[in-house]
């Protein structure tokens, strides 16, 4: 005989009765989930082509390891390109990735940060940089600090410094390439890019408290992309001493700077260095800066602005010296320029703006070394919704990954690749596709000031010296350390020319 449900309440313990009552509410639930999620996996995309590859760890060595050359990191997209087509998906770091390695891919990723995607960098990434460096602000929060920098890498601001980086060129010349026959073109290049931040930012001339930072920001970069061991002897413990260390010379900066704002003896020259900004101008909300945030903000200028020119300026060198016709034509641009001031009665050394935007073909050389081996070869966001894209289906909290190596090689938008050829940008290429100081709301801060800075650089160079490579026939590899370069660092015999 069947038993009512009065009946069972009747004989079970009121505990019991309760237990079963939860039993079956959940057993509802769980099956209306389980309908539910059944027809939304039954209509929703596929995820994106791929495999994770090991628990956790995924490709991270794989990858990484692929990162040390500048072939590397190309040959490895290229064949998981082949295998899976353009989008596809692997683990890096422990996360989940989409890798989208074509313009349309960087586009999507561009415009539509802040809104279905932000900022993102692995922890050890993210723990070199700080957690107040304006590379790892995301949102409003990152507007606010991009802001309060952006005053000093505006258009108007490089008509304030073009002097400054003009005699800066002119006294490193004259003290590490004058009277030599041979160099390490990175090592010297250097000093001038090390002495060129450091002026702007801390006001800092050439000395050693300029070459200790420098060399501890050196150390500090080598630990960008690698395994994130901190055991004595790898580079990751060694990068984070390093950061310990800039920040001890900062601290001793910051107390001085300090001391002379509170006496108020700040000496003209060092009133409009980014550091006496950071310590003077309040923040959104009325408050002064602390010092962890401009600390932070320091280091990543010490970083932009210092190796990131440099290797630029070095790996450009050496693909003048393998092109001696490039060499002709910008020696002819810049003898175009210095005539003119000549024969409007000019200072002959004195460059202006107007003079640097002339320099149209040796731009060119430097955006065509920065297409074959960009410092930047893409970065991470991180989704903050399910997406959808080329009709595969990205979870809320997966990465993304923009690069610019697919398109930088693609024959489609550049034609023959793999030549040097500074003349292919006197027209522009197709959006999305040239992407070497990244693009969004995380474009480089400091684009005008390199791009100036590095013009400056070649202009002085080719009306004083000329050069040649000490190994004529090396065509690589190019190391990536983590920056691009060659084994020997760029090595040239030089020869003084008579300024004309």
């Amino acid at each position: 005989m069947a038993t009512s449900w009065n009946g069972l309440s009747s004989v079970l313990p009121e505990e019991s009765y309760m237990t079963l009552i939860t039993a079956l509410a959940f057993t509802v639930l769980w099956l209306l989930w389980s309908i539910s999620s059944y027809f939304r996996c039954r209509n929703r995309l596929p995820l994106p082509p791929g495999n994770f590859g090991f628990p956790v760890i995924g490709q991270t060595v794989e990858h990484l390891l692929a990162l040390r050359t500048a072939d590397g990191i190309r040959q490895w997209m290229q064949k998981q390109v082949d295998k899976h087509g353009p989008v596809f998906r692997y683990r890096f770091v422990g996360y989940p990735m989409v890798m989208m390695s074509q313009p349309e891919g960087n586009k999507f990723i561009f415009q539509n940060e802040g809104l279905s995607n932000h900022i993102f960098w692995p922890s050890h990434i993210s723990t070199m940089f700080g957690p107040h460096a304006v590379i790892t602000q995301s949102g409003e929060r990152h507007k606010l600090v991009r802001c309060h920098l952006n005053r000093f890498f505006d258009r108007a601001a490089m008509g304030r410094y073009i002097h400054g980086v003009n005699c800066n060129a002119i006294r490193h010349f004259t003290n590490h390439w004058q009277g030599k026959e041979q160099l390490v073109a990175l090592d010297i290049i250097n000093f001038f890019t090390g002495s060129c931040v450091c002026n702007l930012a801390l006001s800092l001339e050439e000395g050693p408290l300029m070459y200790r930072i420098l060399e501890e920001t050196q150390t500090w970069i080598g630990g960008l992309y690698c395994l994130p061991i901190n055991l004595p002897g790898f580079r990751y413990y060694k990068a984070l001493k390093a950061r310990g260390s800039i920040f001890k010379l900062l601290d001793g900066l910051m107390e001085q700077r300090r001391q002379m704002i509170a006496e108020d003896h700040v000496p003209e020259a060092l009133q409009n260095d980014i550091l006496n900004s950071l310590l003077t101008v309040p923040d959104e909300e009325g408050n002064l800066r602390q010092d962890s945030f401009i600390k932070d903000n320091l280091l990543i200028l010490l970083f932009g602005g210092y190796d990131t020119s440099s290797v630029t300026l070095a790996m450009t060198i050496f693909y003048i010296a393998k092109n001696p016709h490039v060499y002709e034509q910008i020696l002819q641009e810049q003898k175009l320029i210095v005539d003119g001031k000549c024969s409007s009665g000019e200072n002959e050394n004195a460059l202006t703006m107007e003079d640097i935007s002339a320099m149209k073909y040796t731009w060119g050389a430097i955006q065509e070394t920065l297409r074959l081996h960009p410092v930047l070869t893409g970065s991470y966001r991180k989704t903050v919704t399910d997406l959808e894209y080329e009709g595969y289906h990205i979870p809320k909290g997966w990465l993304l990954n923009w690069n610019s190596q697919h398109s930088h090689y693609n024959p489609k938008y550049f034609k023959d690749p793999f030549k040097f050829d500074p003349s292919r940008w006197e027209k522009r290429p197709p959006p999305f596709t040239y992407l070497p100081f990244g693009g969004g709301v995380h474009l480089c801060l400091g684009y005008e000031f390199a791009r100036m800075e590095m013009l400056i650089f070649i202009h002085h160079l080719v009306r004083n010296f000329s050069w040649s490579l000490v190994d004529p026939s090396y065509d690589g590899p190019i190391i990536r350390d983590p920056l691009p370069r060659t084994k020997d660092r760029v090595l040239i015999n030089v020869k003084r020319v008579i300024a004309s």
